[in-house]
């Protein structure tokens, strides 16, 4: 039965019921105020038919609200189409393949914190430095973030890289801009991890933006010359030649002479491990910047390149001997090699000073926290470390050989 058949005959029964009403008003009526002696039989007929009447309507009653409770029971025993989106309760179970899922599919609930986070705080040595606690402040002029971090994974290599500006500069007035830059990279094929970590001094007023463009170079032309003469033909001289004369153009375009851009270098080609697992990297540099491998059983980062500062003297000197770009014929460079799970470092010597610094345990932490590869966030903290007297912008890419497969 349709909809509009229904409503049809719900009219027709309600008009059935009026009249039946109707008469049975008018026989009461005429039942009561009419003398029964002159019109008796007239009375009688009319009192047979309002019963008549009333019977009958029960008794069609009874009939139409039995025929409509049978029809109700039939439409509930039918499926019905679903008119609402059932509520979506959490059950833990295997997901489903993604190209089996349903078209159609009511959103998970977000699932809750399990645990609190990780604790992010940077380590503290000794009583840690009181600039520490400074306040962050920015320069006058519009300089790179003064954080800034990558992860990555290039064939068996795994890198993590952090650069922090130091609490010297950081909390200065005014301000200086981060003076470390690195650049990560790889070759076309994977095949081989390219890492540049340069420092500007802080004696040029742009060498934020020398260590930037010297980095930046760097891995481009390491690039260029892995596809020409191959990982066996780097050359640190000619590299750094060409990396000089770009950072001379760029302190040029800003109308500055080449010490206001000074900058020192260290550059990095890892080769993909061999049969065994064994890894060769070459390493050139320029500068105090400096190359530092970890063995993992054994708790100790050691210096592999890098122009090792004079720790005999009283006060040790920051002064460089080699710079770009004014000498960039004093680079130099050489090979290593890494066993499966050990780690080569570049850092500079916001890194290199503490770990070289025998009478603190930084090195020794620092080699126990990297052991392994660590999340991003967690490097970020380690390279933000409080130590006395360490108050210059650090930077660290550690690329960690994990063998062949």
């Amino acid at each position: 039965m349709s909809r509009g058949d229904g409503r049809r005959d719900d009219l027709m029964d309600g008009r059935v019921r009026a009249v039946l009403l109707v008469a049975v008003v008018i026989g009461a009526f005429i039942e009561v105020g009419t003398e029964h002696r002159r019109y008796g039989l007239l009375v009688d007929v009319f009192a047979l038919a309002a019963v008549g009447v009333v019977g009958a309507a029960a008794v069609l009653g009874s009939e139409s609200a039995a025929t409509l409770a049978r029809q109700r029971d039939r439409l509930e025993q039918e499926p019905q189409p679903r008119t609402t989106v059932p509520v979506c309760r959490y059950v833990t179970g295997p997901a489903a393949p993604q190209h089996q899922a349903p078209q159609h599919q009511a959103p998970r609930p977000q699932p809750f914190l399990r645990e609190r986070p990780t604790d992010l705080s940077v380590p503290r040595f000794g009583d840690g430095a009181r600039a520490q606690d400074y306040p962050w402040l920015l320069p006058e002029r519009t300089a790179q973030n003064g954080i800034a971090a990558d992860e990555a994974t290039v064939g068996a290599f795994t890198v993590r890289a952090a650069s922090v500006i130091g609490p010297g500069h950081r909390c200065a007035r005014p301000a200086e801009p981060r003076q470390d830059s690195y650049r990560i990279g790889r070759s076309r094929d994977s095949r081989y991890a390219i890492v540049a970590v340069a420092d500007g001094l802080s004696s040029a007023a742009w060498s934020d933006a020398g260590a930037t463009t010297a980095s930046s170079q760097a891995v481009t032309l390491l690039r260029e010359q892995i596809e020409t003469v191959g990982f066996g033909g780097l050359d640190a001289k000619e590299l750094y030649g060409r990396i000089a004369e770009s950072v001379a153009a760029h302190a040029a375009g800003r109308g500055v002479g080449t010490a206001h851009v000074a900058t020192v270098l260290i550059t990095a080609v890892l080769a993909e491990p061999d049969a065994n697992g064994v890894a060769e990297a070459w390493v050139g540099w320029l500068g105090d910047s400096s190359a530092w491998t970890l063995d993992p059983r054994v708790p100790l980062w050691r210096i592999s390149a890098g122009d090792a500062k004079d720790r005999t003297a009283a006060v040790v000197s920051n002064e460089v001997a080699g710079r770009l770009p004014d000498t960039p014929q004093l680079a130099r460079d050489h090979y290593l090699t890494l066993a499966p799970g050990a780690a080569l470092a570049l850092v500079t010597d916001g890194i290199g000073d503490a770990w070289a610094d025998t009478a603190g345990n930084v090195n020794e932490y620092f080699a126990n926290a990297w052991r392994s590869p660590v999340p991003a966030t967690r490097f970020i903290a380690d390279v933000g470390f409080d130590a006395p007297q360490c108050l210059d912008d650090r930077t660290a890419v550690v690329t960690w050989n994990g063998g062949r497969a």
